[in-house]
């Protein structure tokens, strides 16, 4: 996929995921946006710093027009596979994913990747390729399978174990990877190189965007009532204060407190069951299987309940009792499925009524990229 293309599917998806997960859990969504937070060291211990720096570092030296020594190339590749290692900045859209299945925030989203060796104990945190695995896993598992393509493309393994093995060699016709214990040797042309570069890149710049956008809309402060973690549903305020440039959570309930808002989303997240979407039939009446294609081709797998007629009209008779529709549209007169997403229930009529529900808005990239050098300029001394 051309990296323009596949940064318009970055920026799409990841709108996608923040819409569902702020709706799903607000005050989850608000604690995820921080990255790695784990609270017990002073200023400059968290590692999204360094990733920052990074980013900022490739894209003062891919802007640099001109000839590129091998030393210049080799820099660049170092970079983006810091980048790609960069999991405290990725432990957001690991927590973002945990929302949806319902699962507290946590402070450690990716420790169940952590290998421990002993004599001596050490402990081995995952590198980007276990990284990424996992988060387009948990995308699959919770119904967003065009968010999980996503990531399984974003930062190309076979660079980023060359590099850091010392088993490649940069060459006149561009960089040759030598799997020199195992494997077949490839060779990458210095525009497939780039294509790599702008995309590993662009996806961090797109994730950063988002966070960014989403704690500002925290400005001014907001409250929340919602569990935070595994504490008793309360009051949270969270904040934004654009002159200190801090992002604060702060609570102090002695005792539960439900709002209606709380308890009907409580009420849908409960029969999302872990996914973003569900789709409800009855056993007499079977599930409309070009609806599941079309949401299928737009990305989404929903999760596919069928019940017996009776347990479907009690179903439809607590939406009505509690007030489960999804508000923003109108039911259609043709109800041919009954969809849940994190606003609530509706009907659709043809498949092309599912469009309407992720019309989510999102950044629009521009076809540029990082500066794409030919052969001559991205391998001759300065």
């Amino acid at each position: 996929m051309p990296a323009h293309n596949y940064l318009q599917k970055v920026s799409q998806q990841l709108s996608y995921l923040f819409a569902f997960a702020r709706q799903v859990n607000e005050l989850g969504f608000a604690a995820s946006l921080s990255g790695e937070s784990r609270g017990a060291q002073d200023a400059g211990w968290k590692t999204t710093i360094t990733a920052h720096e990074v980013f900022d570092e490739i894209s003062a030296l891919s802007s640099r027009h001109g000839l590129r020594s091998k030393a210049e190339i080799r820099v660049l590749l170092f970079l983006y596979c810091q980048l790609a290692e960069a999991g405290g900045v990725y432990e957001t859209l690991k927590n973002m994913m945990g929302i949806i299945t319902l699962k507290p925030y946590r402070l450690w989203p990716l420790q169940d990747l952590v290998r421990v060796r002993q004599n001596p104990t050490r402990v081995i945190g995952p590198n980007a390729n276990a990284t990424f695995k996992d988060l387009a896993k948990t995308a699959q598992e919770i119904g967003m399978i065009g968010l999980a393509s996503v990531f399984e493309d974003a930062f190309r393994d076979d660079i980023r174990n060359g590099i850091y093995h010392a088993d490649y060699v940069i060459w006149d016709d561009g960089l040759r990877l030598r799997r020199r214990n195992g494997g077949y040797a490839t060779g990458l042309s210095f525009d497939e190189v780039n294509v790599a570069l702008t995309k590993g890149t662009g996806f961090f710049d797109i994730q950063t965007a988002y966070i960014s956008e989403a704690v500002r809309s925290f400005n001014p402060a907001r409250t929340i009532v919602g569990r935070f973690s595994m504490n008793f549903p309360a009051p949270w305020t969270v904040h934004f204060d654009p002159e200190r440039q801090s992002f604060s959570i702060s609570g102090s309930s002695p005792a539960p407190v439900i709002s209606p808002e709380y308890k009907r989303q409580e009420a849908i997240n409960g029969h999302l069951g872990g996914k973003v979407l569900a789709a409800f039939s009855a056993q007499d009446a079977g599930q409309p299987v070009e609806f599941m294609t079309h949401m299928e081709n737009a990305g989404f797998v929903p999760n596919e309940i069928v019940l017996p007629r009776d347990q479907m009209e009690s179903l439809l008779a607590q939406i009505e009792r509690d007030g489960l529709w999804d508000g923003r549209f109108e039911q259609p007169d043709q109800k041919n499925l009954l969809l849940l997403s994190p606003w609530g229930f509706r009907y659709l009529a043809v498949p092309a009524d599912f469009d309407s529900l992720v019309a989510i808005p999102f950044m629009e990239i521009e076809d540029s990229g990082m500066h794409s050098e030919t052969e001559e300029e991205m391998n001759e001394p300065m």
